[in-house]
């Protein structure tokens, strides 16, 4: 049975998405940058009307739009997100990081994922800057490492 899930930038169309059968939401900010992450409100909304639905919510790590490369600060405030939206209740969440060569950034991805744990967690599309060549050595280390999806 396929799983319906709804790209959401805020709660307007929430309700409306679940009462169409949307099981899972992808709930982010920004959308005309790709996504970044949602303000706490926003996520705290969101998670108290998908437990109406049985529905689950997936939250974007992102403190910024442009490229994935992020500096140690950028990194401290992702860990702060995952740990705000845990303790909202979130299902998981949509990141990723790279470095410079466009290459998984597995130091930083180590430090997310482990903040993450027990989650789900789902690779973003930064997935689609790594060089094609290198790509299938990526997806065997983020199923290695605990991702369970990747948007692409």
């Amino acid at each position: 049975m396929p799983i319906y899930e709804f790209c959401a930038e805020n709660v307007t169309f929430l309700e409306k998405a679940f009462k169409a059968g949307a099981q899972r939401v992808e709930l982010c900010d920004n959308l005309t940058v790709g996504g970044t992450t949602p303000s706490y409100g926003v996520i705290k909304a969101a998670v108290e009307l998908a437990k109406d639905y049985q529905a689950k919510v997936i939250v974007m790590i992102r403190p910024r739009g442009g490229d994935f490369v992020y500096s140690q600060q950028e990194l401290a405030i992702m860990l702060e997100d995952i740990k705000c939206a845990r303790e909202l209740g979130v299902d998981g969440f949509a990141l990723g990081a790279l470095t410079s060569e466009n290459q998984l950034d597995t130091e930083a991805l180590k430090t997310l994922l482990d903040a993450s744990r027990d989650l789900e967690v789902t690779m973003h599309m930064a997935f689609d800057q790594i060089p094609k060549a290198a790509q299938p050595s990526a997806i065997h280390w983020l199923k290695e490492n605990g991702v369970t999806r990747l948007l692409t």
